[in-house]
């Protein structure tokens, strides 16, 4: 299937990671991309036609589990405890909650792509997740409750890529095996792509692509000989990143933003 296209192309993506349930690092972050004010809410440059932010998916949950005590205001935290279980859930459907409200005022404005983290909270399947120890249990069937109908039919209708100015963006990678969250997608490592020593964009008709999933540190890292761009920065302690890119009929002048190394020496 073709990946979808705007029906005015913008002039200007700002893109963004993986997020992981850290929100005060996303809305620091679109503050500082000029796209969200001190009150969460869109700003006349992210209101502009020309301009889309795209989100790479993956906004749910948290990396770790001192993120996940931090998330629900306690010392430690055990997924299975359940009214631990249960302060996560609530606390990441608040904040998708006013992420939905950002994106609905400014209609058109934001385009987030569904990451294997937010598939598995809308549907339940290919779970429990795990991020080495720690086990993802929330929305899932036997562990948490069930997602809010509004929020999981919202995720639902978030689309897997998307194409701009020959620009391709996606949670994972450039083909469509790539980005579908089956149990071979687990079973595969369908990740290993940016191992390969060949240009894996040849075979399409993009002219770079953007992708998330894959932790990468210390600012640009290219995969699929240099036409493939990893962007999922916003793990490590303070540290965060987002891509503008100008999209021009020379090809796409991209511009690398954000704190890269968060370390005391």
């Amino acid at each position: 299937m073709t990946p979808p296209k705007a029906a005015h192309e913008p002039h200007k993506l700002v893109v963004v990671g993986d997020i992981h349930a850290q929100e005060a690092k996303f809305w620091h972050l679109l503050r500082r991309a000029g796209l969200a004010d001190a009150a969460r809410q869109p700003t006349a440059a992210l209101r502009d036609p020309a301009t889309r932010l795209v989100l790479l998916g993956d906004l749910v949950h948290a990396k770790t589990r001192a993120a996940y005590a931090a998330l629900i205001g306690e010392g430690h935290y055990d997924e299975f405890h359940p009214p631990h279980l249960q302060r996560a859930e609530r606390a990441q459907e608040a904040f998708l909650g006013r992420l939905k409200a950002f994106c609905d005022a400014a209609p058109g404005q934001v385009v987030i792509l569904m990451g294997n983290h937010d598939y598995s909270a809308a549907t339940g399947e290919s779970g429990p997740l795990r991020s080495d120890d720690l086990a993802h249990l929330e929305w899932l069937p036997g562990y948490g409750n069930p997602l809010p109908a509004a929020l999981r039919d919202w995720i639902l209708s978030w689309p897997s890529e998307v194409v701009f100015g020959g620009v391709h963006l996606a949670h994972v990678g450039p083909y469509p095996e790539h980005n579908r969250f089956d149990a071979g997608f687990y079973l595969e490592n369908r990740r290993d792509w940016i191992l390969e020593d060949r240009d894996l964009l040849a075979a399409t008709p993009y002219r770079l692509g953007v992708y998330g999933h894959t932790p990468v540190r210390g600012g640009v890292h290219f995969a699929s000989r240099g036409r493939a761009l990893l962007l999922d920065m916003n793990g490590y302690r303070n540290e965060y990143a987002f891509l503008e890119l100008t999209l021009t009929e020379g090809g796409p002048c991209l511009e690398l933003q954000g704190c890269f190394f968060s370390e005391r020496l």
